[in-house]
């Protein structure tokens, strides 16, 4: 001890460390708790986010991706996304020619879509309702596969209603009606795929 009972200047100097590897533990203490909180605030909102996310979002954001979708147990279309309106989405093939147009509502399973999304704020979504997609297939004449819950059709769109679709069925594949060619309509709310052929 000093004069006056004053501590050594090294035991002064000893407390001064002391504290200041204290202070410096507290400092690095709070800035790990600080970054663990904006960790776990940046989490929520991202969870957040992906709550908001519809099917049409995610398909957006596999535009131009290359997809499988699981409409039932044996129904699988494949391509790459083209346009996504509401409630429906287009599938290109080869060359970028419209192979499908799927309702969204009939997908059940989904192979290579991206985790990215395109909300709809952030997008374009296709003015066309499934209707006008179907009258514009119907306006070209194409031959179809018209796939529903209960089998699949083959034939030419001959009508689109609110919520019906006319099928002229070609029973043997020919491209233009036959002797046992039908009128078959079918409710959208059963569609599962129109395949263009």
């Amino acid at each position: 001890m000093g004069r006056r009972g004053r501590p050594a200047p090294s035991a002064a100097y000893s407390v001064v460390m002391r504290f200041e590897r204290i202070f410096d533990d507290l400092e690095g203490q709070f800035a790990h708790h600080r970054q663990e909180e904006v960790r776990a605030v940046s989490e929520e909102l991202t969870r957040a986010e992906q709550a908001q996310l519809t099917l049409a979002d995610r398909l957006r954001g596999a535009e131009d991706q290359h997809v499988t979708l699981h409409l039932g147990p044996a129904l699988r279309v494949a391509g790459t996304v083209q346009d996504v309106g509401a409630g429906w989405v287009s599938l290109a093939g080869e060359g970028g020619r419209l192979r499908a147009v799927t309702p969204l509502a009939a997908i059940a399973l989904m192979e290579g879509l991206p985790s990215r999304a395109r909300p709809m704020g952030d997008a374009v979504l296709s003015p066309l309702g499934l209707g006008s997609i179907l009258r514009e297939i119907a306006r070209d004449r194409s031959v179809v596969r018209v796939e529903t819950a209960a089998g699949g059709v083959i034939g030419r769109i001959a009508a689109v209603g609110a919520d019906t679709l006319d099928v002229r069925t070609l029973p043997t594949g020919e491209p233009t009606p036959v002797p046992g060619s039908a009128r078959i309509t079918v409710s959208t709310a059963a569609l599962l795929a129109v395949l263009l052929n």
